[in-house]
């Protein structure tokens, strides 16, 4: 079975992800070091379950604030949280470029925040056919549910797809169920793939 779907992660593919943008002005009004910012946040409980979908933002607010014994109002901390990102407009041409050729998807781990901004700043997030968002769908990459879900929301088999991705261990964990999956190094490195296998 040929491949007809390209999976590709949002943030480190087709956004960036700019944590240092929300570190420092936390650090800013909390005194925290950016990597104490960042550990709080990562195993705290306001983020994680807020890209699992089980959260919703305002409940988010308040568990950021408890995290990081931060003093900030909701518009604030929302707009703080959305800065993160900004697009990659390296890769615009190369989607472009694919769009008609295969159906193009994002699969990402993200909340609602961070893709309303990414679909805001990052004009070729237009031209994607589908979109499974881990807040969405309740699972989160490199759990294998998140791709059997993928597959499940987008109506196709793990053959008929290709998946990249900024991380290796989320790669891994594609490959594993059996999606052909590389590590997003470039644009061009991707196209160099995507060519290898006749989808350019």
């Amino acid at each position: 079975m040929s491949i007809d779907t390209l999976i590709l992660d949002m943030g480190g593919v087709v956004v960036w992800t700019k944590w240092e943008n929300v570190t420092r002005a936390w650090h800013d009004l909390t005194g925290l070091a950016p990597d104490e910012i960042t550990k709080r946040m990562v195993a705290g409980g306001a983020y994680p379950p807020f890209m699992r979908g089980e959260i919703d933002r305002i409940e988010f607010h308040r568990r950021m604030c408890d995290d990081l014994g931060l003093e900030q109002d909701a518009a604030a901390l929302f707009e703080t949280w959305s800065s993160a990102i900004e697009p990659n407009r390296d890769v615009d041409p190369l989607i472009a470029k694919l769009k008609g050729r295969v159906r193009l998807a994002i699969g990402s781990n993200t909340d609602e925040l961070h893709n309303a901004r990414g679909l805001e700043v990052q004009p070729a997030l237009g031209l994607f056919d589908d979109f499974v968002l881990s807040f969405e769908i309740g699972a989160l990459k490199p759990d294998a549910k998140f791709y059997h879900r993928a597959l499940t929301q987008l109506g196709v088999r793990a053959e008929q797809c290709f998946f990249t991705d900024d991380r290796q261990n989320n790669v891994d964990a594609a490959n594993a169920v059996g999606i052909r999956s590389v590590l997003f190094e470039s644009p061009a490195q991707l196209e160099s793939e995507l060519t290898e296998i006749g989808i350019l």
